[in-house]
């Protein structure tokens, strides 16, 4: 197993995920900010679909650059370099030479120079690796362990009870089949899965409600399926594993939830007549008076809510007008305006890279991942400053094996790395200007042959040298 890709991989993975979770979460405080301003001017369908606005966020992997983007007022990712990083591949020929990857004179300095400066990304990469593993193995369990209690509960037969679910269904448009069951487990009635979907009812509930109270839970939980609320739902979960240590995402979450019902209430109401809604709210009422504390269900869309929740939605039923469900012109302008604000990266700026100059004459060879330059020439070859900077280090290595090595600090988060030194010209705190010599080409420490391992690094993460060196791109 190829353990540098893999490495290599996960820091990408968890750079972008960080990054990306951040950024989401600007739009979540955006979010809820426009819904509180457009809380009686907005449609309720609006308030739920707005928030996909976050799952493509966290879901798409690419978009557009532009210079209106909220994110260009966000300080530069620590991490972008890692993201950019290019995965390993075919070694490639520099000059005229090509890297052999079993010649330890030229093999590129696979550990950082600093390892203590990066090992930090490497300790977050697995914890974030690790809860990502324990949450899907939680959640995984969790819906099998419900699905087995499940399995087995009966299919309702009652004909009268039937009929009004087949006049609920004909009423909305629906043709697909799904099956009524009961169930001593559930708490609410809820309605579960993606392709054979099942609606679940609490096993004395029958015998509480008239056939008007359960045609209003039969078209709330049929709105659940004609909005595909449950593939919703299980894709929020998902994106959830892999965000779990952003709090503000799983609040988010939940409010996306709570504008749900909100949404399929709205959408249920529009199939009643007018003098037929307050009833609706009765029943509403009704079901938490015989079920206090409902219990929500991952992957599940439910009847049942909160005393808080409830509260909110009979607010909207006794002010619910059948436009409310439609959307306005305001409400399409401001999911536009986020979209196109909170959806697009900084705009890149072009033609500002830091450069620095080749520290040394001879023949240049890039390693396989690009993280690394080897300059082969003969002993005793000057070696200059890259950049002007400060020492931070000038000692032989004995930890890596790096032997005699230089690390200089630059402006803008940039360091650069001199290895294999045959002797060093510079302490460590000592101020360099560009092209002042600081060692000589050797081949210390593991080394079969003279040359210098040469590295980049931005914010701790190793970049491809050939892009930052003056010399190479303007030949």
């Amino acid at each position: 197993m190829d353990w540098q890709w893999l490495t290599l991989t996960l820091h990408q993975a968890f750079a972008w995920t960080l990054y990306n979770s951040i950024e989401a979460s600007l739009l979540v405080i955006l979010i809820l900010l426009c819904q509180q301003l457009g809380k009686n001017h907005f449609p309720i369908r609006w308030h739920y679909a707005v928030w996909f606005l976050l799952l493509w966020k966290l879901a798409v992997p690419w978009s557009l650059d532009s210079s209106i983007s909220l994110y260009n007022w966000l300080p530069a990712s620590p991490w972008t370099s890692m993201q950019e990083a290019p995965p390993p591949t075919e070694p490639i020929v520099l000059g005229t030479g090509v890297l052999n990857p079993h010649d330890s004179a030229l093999q590129p300095d696979i550990p950082l120079a600093n390892d203590a400066s990066f090992s930090w990304i490497s300790l977050l990469s697995l914890l974030w690796i690790g809860g990502v593993i324990i949450f899907a193995i939680t959640m995984t369990l969790s819906t099998y362990r419900l699905l087995s209690q499940l399995k087995n509960d009966a299919f309702i037969q009652n004909e009268a009870i039937l009929r009004v679910f087949s006049q609920c269904k004909k009423q909305m448009g629906i043709t697909k089949s799904i099956p009524l069951r009961t169930s001593h487990r559930m708490t609410s009635p809820a309605l579960m899965g993606i392709w054979r979907p099942q609606i679940w009812l609490p096993a004395n509930l029958l015998d509480k409600l008239d056939e008007h109270e359960l045609r209003h839970i039969f078209l709330h939980e049929l709105a659940h399926w004609k909005r595909r609320d449950i593939p919703v739902n299980s894709i929020m979960s998902a994106l959830l594993i892999l965000n779990w240590f952003n709090p503000l995402l799983w609040y988010a979450a939940s409010c996306m939830r709570k504008d749900q019902e909100m949404a399929c209430d709205a959408l249920a109401l529009t199939y009643l007549q007018e003098t037929e809604v307050p009833r609706y709210g009765y029943t509403m009422i009704k079901m938490l008076e015989l079920y206090a504390c409902p219990k929500q269900i991952r992957f599940t869309a439910g009847f049942s809510s909160s005393k808080k929740q409830v509260k909110r939605r009979i607010e909207m039923i006794r002010h619910f007008k059948k436009r409310a469900y439609t959307w306005t012109v305001s409400g399409i302008v401001v999911v536009l305006a986020l979209g196109v604000f909170t959806l697009t990266d900084a705009k890149k700026v072009l033609g500002n890279e830091v450069t620095f100059t080749v520290p040394a004459e001879g023949e240049m060879r890039s390693a396989t991942d690009h993280a690394s330059l080897s300059i082969i020439n003969t002993l005793n070859t000057p070696v200059k400053a890259a950049g002007s900077g400060k020492a931070v280090k000038a000692e032989y290595d004995t930890k890596t094996g790096k032997g005699n090595q230089v690390i200089l600090e630059h402006e803008g988060g940039y360091q650069t790395v001199y290895s294999h030194l045959e002797k060093l010209e510079v302490t460590a705190g000592a101020t360099v200007t560009q092209g002042q010599l600081i060692g000589l080409l050797g081949s210390t420490g593991h080394s079969t042959g003279p040359h210098l391992a040469f590295q980049v690094i931005e914010n701790g993460i190793p970049v491809d040298p050939m892009k930052h060196l003056e010399d190479v791109k303007t030949q």
